[in-house]
């Protein structure tokens, strides 16, 4: 189970998509200027239906690429993406279907200056209050997660989106994308409702966080307690 504390700025609508008669692949028309990287992977997300799962910190300072084709979404954010010291992971499939961005791996990137941070190009923030806070979500969400035979990590993905209030409890969560199973998906909702972290977020963190929620099968090793 990945849990991801990100900003998802894709809002997934129905694109005009076309059929790429040669391998079946459908195509979509971009024409997405090169601008802030945040503002760009909101105008793909809009574009194609896609969400796009990010950490704001990661992206930030950063310029995409111009994208003016028409072509597959993949390929689109490939191209979006092009010397940004960023890479793309696929996710899911059909409905369920994801990217997650992350950094790209460092010989895959130019050498970054000694004083700069280790992974990836280009102007990176530098490390905030909100990175370790993110952690410790994570770390209480999957301990709740882990406690309940209905949400402990398995073989379903899902994502779902929430704040966290001035006393550190969990509130307005709801799912972006279902588990496929609805008591499973009441039994998320339960379990972030009785979540609380130990401490309240930093003033001024970004909210709201999204999560998302992987297979074990695309994140080898990581296990509850129980199942080790």
């Amino acid at each position: 189970m990945a849990l991801l504390a990100v900003s998802a700025h894709a809002q997934p609508q129905q694109a005009a998509v076309a059929k790429d008669d040669a391998h079946g692949a459908e195509r979509v028309r971009f024409d997405i200027v090169r601008q802030p990287l945040h503002a760009a992977l909101e105008q793909y997300g809009l574009r194609t239906g896609l969400p796009v799962f990010f950490d704001a910190a990661l992206v930030a300072g950063r310029e995409s690429n111009a994208v003016h084709a028409v072509t597959t979404p993949s390929e689109a954010l490939r191209m979006l993406l092009k010397d940004t010291g960023l890479v793309a992971d696929y996710a899911g499939s059909a409905a369920t279907a994801a990217f997650v961005l992350k950094s790209a791996p460092v010989d895959a990137v130019a050498a970054p200056d000694s004083n700069a941070d280790t992974e990836g190009t280009g102007a990176m923030p530098t490390a905030s209050p909100d990175r370790g806070y993110d952690g410790l979500v994570q770390t209480r969400i999957w301990e709740a997660f882990c406690g309940n035979p209905r949400t402990a990590p398995g073989d379903y993905r899902a994502a779902m989106r929430f704040v966290i209030d001035g006393t550190g409890r969990i509130a307005n969560a709801f799912l972006l994308h279902t588990s496929g199973d609805r008591a499973r998906d009441g039994a998320i909702l339960d379990t972030l409702s009785r979540t609380r972290i130990d401490r309240p977020p930093p003033p001024g963190m970004a909210q709201p966080l999204t999560m998302l929620i992987l297979p074990r099968t695309q994140t080898p090793g990581l296990e509850c307690p129980a199942q080790r």
